[in-house]
């Protein structure tokens, strides 16, 4: 079935407020939290707590940014059609392929990430198998109807919040007050080890290059603009809710783990279920079956992150399509409002993303990894220079600004765009695997737009678009 834009947007508009919160969270609440991070602590010690509250105040005002942009222009493919509205066809091709790519890449390491969760109770699964039948079920949901799909994921990121609450709860009960037959931890492996800063400010600040991390995905939020009920109200609200409770989440989940064990131990801790700081807290608390337990929740963290970084880049692959940067068949969309056939093109690069995860464990699954962090990189600093050249354009034309909006911009943008070179600099030296996967990942990306740019369609005005639909006592509104 074929609809043009408007009928599209209108029949697709089946989120509520909280689904789309709920979006928001999948991506960016994945399994790298209930593991651990190990890597991460390392670098900075305790004072990771203040590295993560670094990292999640970026990702406050790329949110913050995105949720302004798109509830003004609630459009298929959200910050990514805005973006070639803003920046011209190169910024908008950039930054929509660049996301949906990178959201397939992190699709491929969650499916590979189920399988060998799956193994911890079936021994005998091999990996290429689990994955694929991780594979059907998420590429299934994405397939479904617009509501079921934001029921499903409404309630796997609820199985993860619960989760992380009752780790909070627990973890300070057993820090703060102890448990019948065992005293409180207390706070001394905060300062314990080297103190709270063991390896100082530089410490503090390569962990933050680090957790930045954790928090990619958080652009999902905006991908659901279009299929919201009410996106003016809805986006804004989901943006301000998600980044609060990742920031909370974040900030106090990594407290709890560095209160418990000194973190030289968490450092140094593995990948495993059994390795997880939550499964500690349930065997302190004497809850038996911990393991089990913590790897049923790995599997729905999983899962869950899968599921909406499938749905971001199947929904980024659908906008392409529209504007002629994508194959058109992908532009239709079935009765319900489902883009699936913008979902089966993102399965074939899901499933790439998967064999080569599979095929060479180590180096290929690193390579993609690198490729997904620069793209992570990428996606925010373009995100920032589109929110530059949205306000700049909407001043010059007289137009008044949302009433949720970023606040201290020009000055926060043009930080958190610094911010990111920054990381992207500093991670030549703790990640290198960005550089060698990632540079040429961008070189490909822009080679590829140089190739096609001739064949490309102008990408929707939507500012002009705008302007024709307010009335001309519009002036009277302006910004002073």
């Amino acid at each position: 079935m074929n609809h043009d834009k408007d009928e599209e947007t209108a029949l697709m508009r089946r989120l509520t407020s909280a689904q789309v919160s709920m979006i928001g969270l999948s991506g960016a609440l994945g399994t790298g939290l209930f593991l651990g991070s190990g890597s991460t602590i390392a670098l900075g010690g305790p004072a990771t707590v203040v590295s993560y509250a670094i990292a999640g105040l970026l990702a406050l005002a790329v949110v913050w940014a995105l949720a302004e942009m798109v509830s003004t222009h609630p459009v298929p493919g959200g910050h990514g059609a805005v973006t070639a509205s803003y920046l011209g066809r190169l910024g908008g091709y950039v930054a929509r392929w660049n996301y949906a790519v990178t959201m397939l890449i992190a699709v491929g390491a969650e499916v590979t990430a189920t399988a060998t969760y799956l193994r911890f109770w079936f021994p005998g699964l091999r990996l290429g198998l689990g994955t694929a039948l991780c594979s059907l079920f998420i590429v299934s949901l994405n397939l479904a109807t617009v509501r079921l799909y934001g029921s499903s994921e409404y309630w796997f990121s609820m199985v993860k919040v619960t989760a992380i609450v009752v780790f909070i709860v627990m973890g300070a009960v057993i820090v703060f007050f102890g448990l019948p037959g065992r005293p409180a931890t207390g706070l001394t492996n905060l300062t314990a080890h080297g103190g709270f800063a063991p390896n100082g400010v530089t410490g503090i600040l390569a962990a933050a290059c680090m957790a930045v991390f954790s928090f990619g995905g958080v652009e999902n939020v905006s991908v659901g603009a279009a299929e919201s009920e009410n996106p003016e109200r809805d986006v804004p609200r989901a943006a301000s809710t998600m980044i609060w409770r990742l920031l909370l989440f974040y900030v106090f989940a990594m407290f709890i783990v560095i209160a418990l064990q000194p973190w030289t131990a968490t450092a140094q801790s593995g990948d495993s279920a059994t390795e997880s700081p939550f499964v500690k807290v349930l065997s302190i608390a004497g809850i038996p079956a911990g393991a089990h337990i913590m790897n049923a929740v790995l599997i729905v963290a999983a899962l869950s992150a899968a599921n909406g970084c499938l749905y971001s880049s199947s929904r980024m692959i659908h906008s392409l399509a529209i504007d002629g940067m994508a194959p058109r068949f992908a532009a239709r969309t079935s009765a319900h409002g489902s883009p699936r056939r913008a979902v089966a093109i993102a399965t074939l690069g899901m499933l790439i993303a998967a064999v080569l995860a599979l095929v060479s464990e180590d180096r290929a699954f690193m390579y993609l990894f690198g490729c997904a962090t620069i793209g992570v990189l990428v996606t925010w600093g373009v995100t920032m220079c589109a929110h530059l050249a949205f306000r700049k354009k909407r001043a010059a034309a007289g137009l008044p600004l949302p009433r949720r909006r970023l606040a201290g911009s020009p000055y926060v943008d043009w930080i958190v765009i610094a911010a990111t070179l920054a990381i992207f600099v500093g991670l030549y030296w703790l990640l290198p695997v960005v550089w060698y996967a990632g540079v040429p990942y961008v070189i490909g990306l822009l080679a590829s737009y140089a190739v096609l740019k001739r064949t490309l369609t102008e990408p929707t005005d939507l500012l002009a678009e705008e302007i024709a639909r307010t009335p001309s006592s519009t002036s009277a509104n302006r910004e002073p």
